[in-house]
């Protein structure tokens, strides 16, 4: 089992959780013609954050991913990172959960991004602004997995 968080840009900004449902399941089709473990194509403060963050809770993918040696060697076990143009999507370990979304939120200020906290359905703004997100239908988590799986099989 993961713990699964969202970094959005600020500038994704959603009034309420119809629109921004909508923009989510767009988004997670990962239907773009991009390499999703390539930080080079999000916005600027997405690749900031992303650089911060993978020397502390490093990927499973892509160019600074962890050599099968290395793994689980460090303070948090690898994460998993889904990186599109205007948001980066991980699962990280749930026995990491409480340190990770700690340093997400700290980072997420630091950064100046959204934070989208898929347990608690809220997504939070580096203003402060919340946007309380429900989880109607199938809920966010389940699509998410859903189109994850499509994506990787």
């Amino acid at each position: 089992m993961s713990y699964d968080l969202m970094v959005l840009d600020k500038r994704k900004r959603f009034s309420n959780k119809r629109d921004f449902l909508s923009w989510y399941d767009t988004i997670t089709e990962w239907a773009d013609d991009i390499d999703y473990d390539d930080y080079r194509h999000a916005t600027p403060s997405l690749q900031n954050w992303f650089m911060a963050i993978k020397d502390i809770v490093p990927p499973l993918n892509g160019e600074f991913a962890s050599s099968d040696g290395d793994l689980g060697n460090g303070e948090y076990q690898e994460a998993d990172y889904a990186i599109a143009t205007e948001a980066i999507y991980v699962a990280f370990a749930w026995s990491d959960a409480e340190k990770v979304y700690i340093l997400a939120e700290r980072l997420a200020k630091q950064y100046d991004v959204a934070l989208f906290d898929i347990c608690s359905n809220r997504v939070i703004y580096p203003d402060g602004f919340i946007l309380n997100v429900d989880d109607t239908q199938e809920g966010a988590f389940t699509a998410f997995m859903k189109r994850l799986k499509k994506l990787f099989h």
